[in-house]
């Protein structure tokens, strides 16, 4: 089935078939509907600038979250395919084990305290060895599961580029990233070159020599940002450099 102009092919009578249309066997002529293109201006119903709850309430993304770590949480599209139970439920525990390993390991470094001053006895250079051993034991923790927790994220960042969706960083839009097949503006899309990008867009800038920022409009921080592997585009979303993970 051909597209032409963003717009779906329509059941015409075959006779009169063209480039942009495709035939049916039904009689009805049904009527075209526009296709969703990513922009500046967002995608969808979903808006740069957009806070949370407005963002969920446009009926555009899953009811239900797709992985979280401290304040950012990944949703899906409507229809895009649901993530694992089970890898969702790894994913908190994970992150519930986290966050208590980095309390405590934060408070058995408070506890260390001063060193033993020069007049100091053998018992308090040994209770000081103690509490310095029992804060390195309780950080070395939480750097595990500080490592395991950064595999989660960049897992859920594959995810994230193949199904597209929505970062969320708190109440605030971190990223938006198209679903597969969606193109830009003079439907530039994945595997585009740079130079096609930019004729496009002649208004962004190169961020490095992998990629091209175009800002949003009443956005301050906000841009439509390209990344390219190879000269060709890889990944492209709409990006909050404000809205951080924490």
């Amino acid at each position: 089935m051909n597209n032409l102009g963003g717009f779906k092919a329509v059941v015409v009578v075959a006779a009169v078939a063209l480039a942009a249309v495709s035939c049916s066997t039904g009689a009805q002529q049904q009527p075209a509907a526009q296709e969703k293109h990513f922009d500046v201006t967002g995608f969808g119903k979903l808006k740069p600038g957009m806070s949370r709850q407005d963002a969920l309430a446009t009926g555009d993304l899953a009811a239900t979250g797709a992985g979280k770590s401290g304040n950012c949480e990944d949703f899906r599209y409507q229809g895009a395919p649901a993530p694992d139970a089970a890898e969702l439920a790894a994913d908190a525990d994970v992150e519930q084990k986290l966050s208590a390993a980095q309390k405590a390991a934060d408070d058995a470094e408070a506890a260390v305290g001063p060193a033993p001053g020069a007049n100091a006895g053998a018992a308090d250079y040994a209770a000081h060895a103690e509490k310095l051993a029992a804060s390195a034991e309780l950080s070395a923790k939480a750097t595990e599961l500080i490592a395991e927790s950064t595999q989660r994220i960049a897992k859920r960042a594959e995810a994230r580029e193949a199904n597209g969706g929505v970062l969320f960083a708190g109440d605030k839009i971190r990223m938006i990233v198209p679903p597969p097949g969606v193109t830009a503006a003079n439907n530039v899309g994945k595997g585009a070159t740079i130079d096609q990008v930019k004729a496009a867009y002649p208004n962004g800038k190169d961020a490095d020599d992998k990629g091209y920022d175009v800002p949003v409009p009443d956005q301050q921080g906000v841009v439509l940002s390209f990344h390219f592997t190879d000269g060709k585009l890889d990944v492209f979303m709409l990006f909050n450099g404000a809205a951080k993970c924490s």
